[in-house]
């Protein structure tokens, strides 16, 4: 089965689009990075609450965590038939440790032990309305706010345009922009 990333500036909605990816396509099987492994654990204890201040220690965070990750996690998954959906991958670290000064090839260089997923998705909302969403489920990390977000979605957007990543309106409800990303990867992956 195919290998799916969902990206996104924080609060676009990504948990909840995959969450209802489950119910819409068959043998879902979703997940998260940062992983819930012991370098994912890292990150989310330490570095995303501002532990790191080099966001070049950061992107090899989340690199190692990816790595880890995928061999742990997902690779196993696809080989039992899954559909793998990630919340997200290696734009991700493009566009989060790109907008913060880290140089997109050195950041690609240290994800080349990881394969490209067979499709990644953009879900796009303008940085405001997804301030607006992360104050409303409570307390910011530091990658969320809205300059920054703002330049974050610039290379998503740019990436998207390079790699030919579909994007998707996601400041609609998460219903509709559900059924338009699972219409995306039925489509462009020739799955039921």
């Amino acid at each position: 089965m195919p290998f799916v990333a969902i990206e996104g500036i924080d609060g676009s909605g990504k948990s909840t689009v995959i969450s209802h990816l489950a119910g819409i396509l068959p043998r879902v099987y979703a997940t998260r990075e940062p992983s819930g492994g012991p370098i994912g654990r890292l990150i989310k204890e330490w570095a995303l609450r501002g532990g790191s201040s080099d966001p070049h220690v950061d992107a090899l965070l989340f690199a190692a965590d990816r790595i880890e990750h995928y061999r742990r996690e997902v690779k196993p998954k696809l080989m039992e038939g899954f559909l793998v959906v990630t919340e997200r991958y290696v734009e991700s670290s493009i566009a989060y440790q790109g907008a913060a000064g880290v140089p997109i090839d050195f950041i690609k260089y240290i994800n080349s032990l990881v394969p490209k997923p067979d499709l990644t998705v953009i879900l796009d909302v303008d940085p405001q309305i997804a301030v607006e969403r992360i104050s409303r489920r409570g307390g910011a990390e530091k990658f969320e706010h809205a300059a920054f977000l703002r330049r974050v979605r610039e290379i998503y957007l740019r990436r998207a345009a390079e790699e030919g990543h579909p994007v998707v309106d996601a400041s609609r409800p998460p219903e509709a922009v559900a059924r338009e990303v699972a219409e995306i990867i039925k489509t462009r992956l020739q799955i039921g």
